[in-house]
């Protein structure tokens, strides 16, 4: 039955002091959790409906400013909201005042009534918020720098999904164009229709602004995969539920100019879906904005993008494939065991600083590490260009354990030169710094704000500075190595004419092994290298697996004013000069080295340190 209202009559002005028109809309005569009491207003009784819409607006104003705030009566003569209600063709200023009133069965009485005036004198115009149609296409320009990027926006979700295997498939259809077709393939958690009816819109997640994983905003999937393609296909299933399939289709959606997208569909299971308990696909197709042609280029080009992106999450058991093949992580410190290119060495202990982000604290880490000069310098152009040696950016962003952007970033007014090629920094950093780092949705860049510049660029740039002095002093002694190799050439073509070396396994002094175990290992009989030692000698004989291997010191004299300058030099007869020189410590190793019992090589030992003491006497007097 419907409840019948009480009509109270306002009996106060029907017009304020500017001639504006007045109406009530409720008074305040019991709580406002009852039911309100309407009233018509004497300045224009057909504005009615418009007072159910004001009071229907002013009641969600109260709610949604406080709750606590549902059976308070304002105060006489207060301004309470302007307010549009979805029902109000304009503005209207909502206030109350205290007036006299008539009631039907209790006369005369002062109570305060809710008032409201018309603000604005032309009509309000609704637009829509999005044009559908504009809006796709114009997503498909974010502006994801490479297909690795946006496909890894799908593999985020896998992951995030609790995915330990994911399968990139990509392949050329047969249409006439032969356009490519991409497929992610994982094992997760699967989505229910709910979800899935949410996954492909802009901003669709249940983990919005979620700090605590890969994803943050929902649109990653939507974005990441119209960026390379006009239609997105989603099949996903769970334990007892079947496959349920959604789409998201460009010209579909033109065409229709619909701006809803289809209804989530159970589905017979694709051929293309894995009969595991759990999982989800999605398919990308139309794909008209890869940078390859030919699918196979494609698949090696995310192979090698992947591998970087997510060596973090390899390193710790992710399985993750394309076309069948597993994906091998890519650490551009080349730290990472099982890394694709191993060899780098770590500089120094990891930087830590702990951020205060709100109410709680983010953490970034710093690792730097130094490249094998020794062994890579003399690789060609085109290796090092394949290895990512040579114009690779040296410093790479990772949040929560995923790379986002690599470049020069944090070092302060230090220019990049050529010999910043031969180190690399990892910076990582936890998602609640978003906004210190200047994340975007697309996750594929950073911004640092001029506050995180100041925390860690001084740093990172003292830092960067010292190994480019490294890596110039590494490449000099790169260059006085020269004599040295045609040294251990010319010795080795006189090897076979020498009695051979003991047999027996010959220990290598704890304070050398990290030296003897960067050299490369190869047949040759001998092998020279230049390193600043922690020994007093000018310098040191090593045998390992029958190779003898003499490591000069750069910090005796005898390398400063003897060897070293002529290594340097310019002119032929100089590099000549060193190098006879090197055959004469040769021999003198090798001498050495034929020695077969222990007291013997502890008396050549002591003798060659007494050697270098009293050169280097002769040398600094």
């Amino acid at each position: 039955m419907q409840q019948k209202r009480h009509v109270l009559t306002y009996r106060g002005r029907s017009e304020d002091q500017r001639g504006d028109k007045l109406f009530a809309i409720c008074s305040f005569a019991g709580p406002l959790s009852e039911r309100y009491e309407i009233v018509e207003a004497i300045a224009d009784r057909s504005w009615q409906r418009k007072a159910d819409a004001l009071l229907g607006a002013f009641r969600q104003w109260r709610i949604d400013a406080d709750s606590s705030l549902r059976s308070h009566v304002p105060a006489p003569d207060t301004e309470v909201v302007y307010r549009r209600d979805a029902r109000l063709k304009h503005l209207y200023h909502i206030f109350t005042r205290q007036c006299t009133i008539t009631h039907p069965a209790h006369g005369r009485q002062e109570v305060t009534l809710l008032m409201a005036t018309q603000v604005d004198s032309s009509p309000l115009v609704r637009p829509r918020l999005v044009n559908p149609a504009n809006f796709l296409f114009a997503t498909r320009d974010t502006g994801y720098k490479t297909t690795g990027l946006a496909i890894a926006e799908l593999i985020d979700n896998s992951l995030q999904a609790g995915a330990r295997q994911v399968a990139v498939d990509v392949a050329a259809t047969r249409s006439p164009d032969r356009q490519i077709e991409i497929m992610v393939v994982d094992d997760g958690v699967g989505m229910d229709s709910d979800t899935l009816a949410e996954a492909l819109t802009f901003g669709g997640t249940s983990r919005f602004n979620d700090r605590r994983s890969l994803g943050r905003y929902g649109m990653g999937l939507p974005n990441g995969a119209l960026s390379r393609s006009r239609r997105v296909e989603v099949y996903t299933w769970r334990p007892g539920v079947g496959v349920l399939w959604s789409r998201l289709d460009i010209d579909e959606l033109v065409h229709s100019g619909d701006a809803a997208l289809p209804p989530v569909e159970h589905i017979a299971r694709p051929a293309f879906v894995p009969n595991t308990g759990s999982g989800t696909v999605v398919r990308l197709t139309r794909c008209d904005r890869v940078e390859y042609k030919r699918s196979s280029a494609l698949a090696r080009r995310l192979k090698d993008d992947l591998g970087r992106i997510y060596r973090h999450f390899l390193a710790d058991g992710v399985s993750l494939q394309v076309n069948g093949q597993p994906v091998v992580a890519n650490d551009p410190l080349c730290l990472q065991p099982g890394s694709k290119i191993t060899g780098g060495r770590q500089f120094g202990d990891d930087l830590r600083y702990e951020i205060p982000a709100g109410s709680t604290t983010g953490t970034i880490s710093v690792t730097f590490s130094e490249l094998p000069i020794d062994r890579w310098h003399g690789l060609s152009t085109e290796e090092k260009r394949t290895m990512g040696v040579t114009a690779g950016p040296p410093v790479s962003i990772v949040r929560a354990g995923r790379e986002i952007d690599r470049g020069w970033f944090f070092m302060g007014g230090k220019r990049r030169e050529n010999y910043d090629d031969w180190w690399r920094c990892e910076i990582r950093f936890d998602p609640v710094l978003d906004e210190l780092f200047g994340i975007t949705h697309a996750k594929q860049a950073i911004s640092p704000r001029p506050e995180l510049l100041e925390i860690i660029s001084p740093d990172l740039e003292t830092i960067a500075r010292a190994l480019n002095g490294r890596v110039r002093n590494r490449f000099m002694l790169v260059k006085a190595a020269e004599p040295l190799s045609a040294a251990e050439r010319q010795a080795a073509r006189a090897e076979a004419s020498l009695p051979s070396l003991p047999r027996g396994h010959r220990p290598i002094p704890d304070e050398l092994k990290e030296f003897v175990e960067g050299l490369s290992r190869h047949d040759a009989p001998y092998q020279i290298a230049v390193a600043e030692l922690p020994t007093m000698g000018a310098f040191e004989v090593v045998v390992r697996d029958r190779q003898i291997i003499v490591l000069l010191n750069t910090k005796h004299p005898w390398y400063r004013d003897l060897y070293g300058p002529l290594a340097m030099s310019e002119l032929g007869r100089d590099h000549d000069l060193a190098r006879q020189i090197a055959l004469t410590l040769l021999a003198s190793a090798r001498a050495e080295a034929t020695l077969r019992r222990g007291a013997e090589r502890g008396h050549a030992q002591t003798l060659r340190q007494a050697w270098a003491d009293v050169l280097a006497t002769f040398m600094n007097a």
